[in-house]
């Protein structure tokens, strides 16, 4: 709608951005090397914590897409559903051509789900299962859907299987407080928003990769970007994507610090 305005190709500022634009800040190559190196050592559990919007699914989208071998990627994100729907879930997600209505009992669901990562890791295939917005889950889900699927893996060493747990910064304690759990955590990755510099460098390359050849933002209204959403990609591609949007139809010929406070005060609780 506002690109022709202001002279861009396409749109610099998605809600959805694909694995391969993503901005690499220095949060995300952390919290990736982390996550990888729990697949690669088979360690068994981890957890991804952040504030919603910091980019935990888009890191594990990232990761799913440049790693063929981490198949099935499960990501179950439906955390309140029952103990039993939660189990037919994440069978349906890793046993493959297998109706799970069949399954009638948990103990059934975890010998076929034994068996069948038996057969991916024959396949050179490792297992992925997220659980998303885990901080959700239920002490009864943790030790009736996540532990168990960890001991199925305990129970072979030869197994290729992690489990994450992705969720709000609430999750640590959540989790800390389950022992059995708590011992099986090999890895825990924080993701965080933006740093100053980061937020400046992300607007500045997005505008100039959409085709940009002229300053659209102010200085002084990328500092207030950076300010008012305190780093977190989700707030700074809103701020951004609809100063554009408010910019073409007021006619502006650039983005102010005066116009993303007006911004900010009608967007930035939604998107909170």
């Amino acid at each position: 709608m506002y690109q022709e305005y202001w002279g861009l190709s396409e749109k610099p500022f998605s809600y959805r951005t694909a694995a391969t634009k993503l901005y690499l800040s220095q949060a995300l190559r952390a919290a990736s090397l982390r996550l990888q190196y729990c697949f690669r050592n088979n360690a068994g559990a981890a957890l991804l914590i952040g504030q919603s919007g910091v980019g935990k699914s888009s890191v594990l989208k990232k990761l799913a897409d440049e790693d063929l071998s981490l198949r099935p990627f499960a990501h179950v994100v439906y955390p309140t559903l029952s103990c039993t729907e939660l189990q037919r879930v994440v069978a349906a997600e890793v046993l493959p051509n297998t109706s799970v209505d069949k399954l009638t009992s948990p103990d059934t669901i975890f010998a076929q789900l034994r068996k069948a990562l038996r057969s991916h890791t024959a396949e050179g295939r490792h297992p992925v299962i997220v659980f998303d917005e885990a901080h959700l889950l239920t002490n009864d889900a943790l030790n009736q859907v996540v532990l168990p699927l960890l001991s199925v893996a305990d129970m072979d060493a030869t197994l290729s299987l992690t489990v994450v747990l992705a969720g709000q910064p609430s999750l640590a304690a959540h989790v800390a407080r389950n022992a059995q759990l708590r011992d099986r955590i090999a890895v825990t990755a924080t993701m965080d928003g933006f740093t100053e510099n980061e937020t400046i460098e992300y607007i500045q390359s997005s505008i100039t990769d959409a085709g940009a050849d002229r300053e659209i933002f102010a200085a002084s209204a990328i500092e207030t970007i950076s300010r008012l959403s305190a780093g977190n990609p989700r707030r700074v591609n809103r701020l951004c994507d609809m100063a554009l949007l408010v910019g073409y139809a007021d006619r502006l010929s650039e983005v102010t610090a005066s116009d993303i406070e007006s911004l900010a005060a009608e967007i930035l609780p939604a998107a909170a």
